[in-house]
């Protein structure tokens, strides 16, 4: 029975990734086509398949067929009292509005070296808005939002539409410590769209990748990722992973689907 499982998982994900590649030109169909095969293998997951693995309640299970990438979102959430091992206070070495701010310790040596390279190209004006935040601290600001959204909404409504702009707790990628808001001065240090017309911005969208970061929340992907247009989100992922997702123009749910089917062999 548990042999059964396993290969039911890896058939699913196989037929998932094969889809989403024929499907590739077609940008509505891709779209019907990942979210759908991604739920599907989701519960797929059968506890066959997790004796198997030995994997633990803790940890997300999609995690285990690319265990180079955390993926996290409403769908992925983390556990609550996950925490990095090791982080770094880039407050202390770059520009930031906050006295401390603290990523993971990959994620925060790469985003030192970016913003070094960027003064060396004459940008020297970003910062550092947000990097780690725990369950707790998610949570408050998600109530608030959810809170803000109901001066105009229903509470259901406000509810979801919070978590397009807020993510709700356990489901950010803050809490991995790989992520990272900038802005620059040209928009006021302002986390906004209006950041994508600067110079800092275009900079990050055409060498982030170099570094390992990508724009996680880009134009036009809301009803891939379920969150807003972000161009001041930046996420950590490792410089293979990001030179992928940059050529390819995925986001990290499709990236994810192709690399654990296996359209990136190493």
């Amino acid at each position: 029975m548990k042999r059964f499982g396993v290969f039911l998982l890896i058939f699913c994900i196989i037929f998932s990734a094969a889809l989403t590649t024929v499907y590739g030109q077609q940008a509505n169909s891709r779209l019907r086509v990942v979210s759908s095969t991604f739920n599907r293998f989701i519960d797929m997951l059968s506890e066959s398949a997790r004796t198997y693995w030995d994997i633990q309640d803790n940890i997300p299970a999609v995690n285990i067929l690319a265990p180079d990438i955390l993926l996290v979102n409403r769908d992925n959430p983390i556990d609550r009292y996950y925490r990095p091992e090791s982080m770094i206070d880039i407050a202390r070495y770059v520009r930031s509005t906050r006295h401390s701010l603290y990523l993971e310790e990959n994620a925060a040596r790469a985003y030192i070296d970016m913003v070094n390279s960027m003064g060396d190209a004459g940008i020297t004006d970003i910062a550092a808005v947000s990097g780690f935040r725990d369950f707790d601290h998610q949570t408050r600001i998600h109530n608030a939002e959810i809170n803000r959204q109901a001066n105009r909404f229903p509470r259901e409504e406000a509810r979801w539409r919070a978590a397009m702009i807020v993510a709700a707790p356990g489901t950010s990628e803050h809490q991995s410590g790989l992520a990272v808001d900038v802005s620059s001065a040209e928009v006021g240090f302002s986390l906004t769209t209006r950041f994508e017309n600067t110079r800092s911005f275009r900079w990050l969208s055409q060498y982030a990748h170099n570094y390992g970061f990508i724009i996680r929340y880009p134009r036009d992907s809301t009803e891939i990722t379920g969150v807003i247009f972000e161009p001041w989100h930046l996420r950590y992922v490792g410089i293979d992973h990001a030179a992928r997702i940059f050529e390819s123009g995925l986001t990290l749910e499709e990236y994810f689907i192709a690399y654990a089917g296996g359209i990136w062999s190493e």
